[in-house]
């Protein structure tokens, strides 16, 4: 997986397939009917979108999907991903600086290696 854009901290909203078309979605505020996350990470790879939050467990992926669309706007207005079974999202740049979240540094993609084999 290629990361192809990396937005923290941002706005989003997200919202069921057939609720609204995608040119009529917002990030802040979102379309009624639409779920927001506050204070999150989104990563668009070739293939999905990963959206994560801090918890108090540290960063947690809380959805994850193939797109088949991705519209990337400037940092003032929203950009937009339409998921295979339907989904919309818009996001955008939060103005708040995401100061001590644990999101910041985190990197979906590392891999922890083991010396050894875990079947032997």
């Amino acid at each position: 997986m290629q990361s192809l854009y990396d937005l923290f901290p941002a706005h989003l909203a997200v919202a069921p397939a057939g609720l609204c078309e995608l040119s009529e979605m917002t990030a802040f505020p979102p379309v009624d009917g639409a779920y927001r996350v506050e204070k999150s990470r989104v990563i668009v790879t070739d293939t999905h979108i990963i959206v994560a939050r801090d918890t108090d467990a540290g960063p947690a992926v809380v959805f994850q999907e193939r797109y088949s669309k991705f519209i990337k706007n400037t940092k003032d207005t929203d950009s937009y991903v339409m998921t295979t079974s339907g989904k919309l999202l818009a996001f955008r740049k939060d103005t708040n600086c995401g100061c001590g979240s644990r999101l910041r540094g985190w990197n979906p993609f590392t891999i922890m290696n083991s010396v050894n084999d875990p079947t032997e």
